[in-house]
């Protein structure tokens, strides 16, 4: 039976962050059932520049950027109008995330073993665990023996449901295509990113359009997310999206519509970070985690942070420290106060599911729109700051436009209870 000192299950950026950071006189074993590291991967691919900063430490990030977006493009419902908010330098940045993923997994230290087309089938044992299961495409169940095992496998983790965790129970389904083509929104399309505010088209989050190069040709991301009730209407809805933008000439695709570059469908938790993350030698990082926006559903940076932090207790766990995994969220939210981040995110993920109709959208957006000259600079504070985007919008200026918007919210939570 062969013997590891850490079992990551999961290859992507939480897993590849950690193996990364672990001491190099550990064997470590990551497995992941996808083909290949990056061969999909369930996220938009943008990343902050606190973020950027955190990749920079140990990998060359700036290799795998494509476009530096230095504005943002709200959309209001019906698509007739929108603004335009910008700041001097790029405050978000598209990533290859395909080709960045699989650089991770391909530049991985010398005492890493990263095995793809593997699925993790349990734990052979009670906790703690000593072993587990796992079988690689074409051979046999095979068990390993490990004094760490980690969950980083992402929203619906089988460690976590292996072991008795706790799991998230609350999602956005996300579902984007990348095209070839190009973007004519605004003065300058490649370095925006458009949030589109569907409204009644489609409740729970909204869509967003992103350009990208890919294999040296202008490209974008389009995508849309749903509450995971909804998941089913996704791909009729983003066709729906992608023909009103041509029509709207907004954007231009070269080839067909119904071929996209690529295309892929995820989980995207919003219920907040897991309290119960850990038991004896498991430990969940990144998305299984909760370690995710519950709003913004940006998890990437929660990823690399909580990947960067669990080598650490890692290592001292296996120095004879059995409580150090609840260490966690306290050492996480060294970097840049992330944990209070995550509980703003979920006050606004309560407002935003409040609203079910065009008319509280639009009272939204009004409000925002007054402030679009400074609304990027505030909405990065909130991101990557200790700020709260809620003062953007609690000015005595607004008070008339905040009370009607009161009101429409009040008149949407009325109607929700009948429906």
């Amino acid at each position: 039976m062969q013997a590891y000192d850490v079992v990551i299950v999961g290859a992507s950026f939480a897993g590849l962050t950690l193996a990364h950071h672990l001491p190099k006189n550990l064997r470590v074993l990551v497995v992941d059932a996808k083909p290949e590291a990056g061969s999909t991967v369930e996220s938009t691919g943008l990343i902050t520049t606190k973020t950027r900063n955190e990749f920079e430490s140990f990998f060359d990030i700036d290799a795998f950027i494509t476009n530096h977006i230095s504005s943002i493009g709200v959309v209001a419902p019906g698509y007739d109008d929108y603004f335009i908010s910008s700041v001097k330098e790029p405050w978000i940045f598209q990533t290859d995330t395909k080709g960045l993923v699989k650089a991770l997994a391909d530049r991985a230290p010398s005492n890493v073993t990263v095995r793809t087309k593997t699925v993790f089938f349990g734990v052979e044992d009670a906790l703690p665990v000593s072993s587990v299961k796992i079988q690689t495409q074409g051979k046999s169940l095979e068990e390993i023996r490990t004094r760490v095992l980690v969950g980083a496998d992402g929203s619906h983790s089988r460690v976590a449901q292996a072991t008795g965790l706790e799991r998230n129970r609350r999602f956005l389904f996300g579902y984007e295509q990348v095209f070839f083509g190009q973007v004519y929104l605004g003065p300058c399309p490649e370095e925006t990113i458009y949030h589109f505010w569907f409204g009644e088209f489609s409740l729970g989050y909204g869509g967003w359009l992103s350009p990208t190069i890919v294999d040296g040709h202008k490209a974008f991301r389009i995508g849309l997310a749903k509450l995971e009730k909804d998941r089913g209407q996704a791909k009729d809805l983003i066709r729906k999206f992608i023909q009103e933008l041509l029509a709207r000439k907004i954007i231009s695709i070269d080839g067909e519509v119904e071929k996209p570059g690529y295309f892929f469908g995820g989980l995207i938790p919003i219920g907040g970070v897991l309290k119960n993350i850990s038991k004896e030698n498991v430990i969940l990082v990144g998305d299984a985690a909760g370690f995710c926006g519950a709003f913004a559903a940006d998890g990437i940076k929660g990823s690399v942070i909580s990947g960067k932090e669990a080598a650490g207790l890692i290592l001292r766990y296996l120095q004879g420290e059995p409580s150090v995994f609840k260490e966690l969220p306290k050492r996480m939210n060294a970097h840049g106060d992330i944990m209070d981040y995550y509980r703003r995110q979920l006050c606004y993920r309560w407002v935003w599911d409040q609203m079910c109709r065009d008319e509280t959208f639009r009272a939204m957006y009004d409000i925002i729109n007054t402030e679009r000259d400074t609304f990027l600079e505030q909405f990065c504070d909130s991101k990557d700051k200790k700020k709260s985007l809620t003062r953007t919008v609690l000015k005595p200026r607004h008070v008339f436009r905040l009370a009607r918007y009161s009101w429409l919210i009040l008149s949407d939570m009325v109607r929700s209870l009948f429906h």
